[in-house]
């Protein structure tokens, strides 16, 4: 199993940094179901550990798949998207205590779509609960960030990535010199995911070789996820060439690591969108090689 799943957070107290948010977040959880807000939303960088939290507080409100729904926002489609979730949280829960919508990257919602949100957030029942996950806040409308109650991740520093990689290569009786540790966690830019998916890939090699393979694969890794994060975002093939043009390395490689994240995606959501891009990129690049990543991206969102 890779370092990062075996390492995944399963409760609050598991999770590394962030404490005075995770307690605050486990005060307002605790409180009787009357008084809990209806709306949260995670604000912080990339890689901070938003998404983490947020299945957490899934968790906690005792929700799962198919209680709990991911929204996308590129397919948000204002007032019927919203009639829609009004019309289902008519409903009671079908497995779980509660009903949660999940959006991750919620500020690409437009400013109509958010309008016609706030009407959900505000008659939401007392079983109905929506995350939301933001790296630009200044993009919402004040009047949908009043209706959430908002906490702050930050990334993680790198002393406390370096401590913490050592812990988990003690327990996994592996090896990785200590100078090529800091580099990881300092090239990491406080994502403690991309560092373990980092040394899960370089334990197995010659010393000499890991400070310039975890180098190569954190830039790789970077570039990977923002194509994986505008495809599940928009459907705006603009944004989506300008991404395509900055990645440059092996298709067959970038194809593998997309089906790696939208297979999270979808075994974790049910999303229509990762289902769309795990069909598209389903076939190996071996002969077509860029084109057939660039071809990948566009069947991808003219899906359906």
């Amino acid at each position: 199993m890779p370092l990062q799943l075996k390492y995944r957070p399963a409760t609050f107290d598991q999770v590394i940094g962030n404490h005075e948010t995770v307690d605050a977040l486990k005060d307002v959880l605790s409180r009787p179901k009357k008084d809990r807000p209806k709306a949260y939303i995670f604000i912080g960088p990339s890689g901070c550990g938003k998404t983490t939290l947020a299945r957490l507080t899934a968790n906690a409100l005792n929700s799962r798949h198919p209680d709990l729904k991911e929204l996308n926002s590129a397919d948000f489609r204002g007032i019927d998207s919203a009639r829609d979730i009004i019309q289902q949280m008519r409903m009671r829960p079908m497995v779980s205590e509660s009903k949660v919508w999940m959006m991750d990257e919620c500020h690409k919602l437009t400013g109509d779509a958010q309008e016609a949100l706030l009407k959900a957030l505000e008659d939401a029942p007392d079983d109905c609960y929506f995350i939301l996950a933001t790296t630009d806040p200044e993009k919402l409308r004040p009047t949908f960030k009043r209706r959430c109650t908002p906490f702050e991740v930050k990334g993680l520093g790198p002393v406390t990535i370096r401590k913490y990689l050592s812990k988990v290569l003690r327990q996994e009786s592996q090896d990785v010199p200590r100078s090529v540790l800091k580099t990881i966690a300092r090239d990491s830019l406080g994502s403690l995911g991309v560092a373990l998916m980092v040394v899960d890939k370089i334990m197995g090699l010659e010393p000499a070789q890991m400070a310039s393979a975890a180098k190569k694969m954190i830039a790789q890794h970077n570039e990977v996820i923002n194509l994986c994060r505008v495809l599940m975002s928009t459907k705006n093939w603009k944004d989506i060439s300008i991404v395509l043009k900055g990645i440059d390395q092996d298709a067959e490689q970038v194809r593998r690591m997309v089906l790696g994240y939208f297979n999270n995606v979808l075994l974790n959501s049910g999303n229509m969108r990762a289902y769309d891009v795990l069909t598209a990129f389903r076939q190996p690049f071996y002969d077509i090689g860029k084109p057939g990543l660039t071809l990948a991206c566009f069947e991808a969102i003219n899906q359906g």
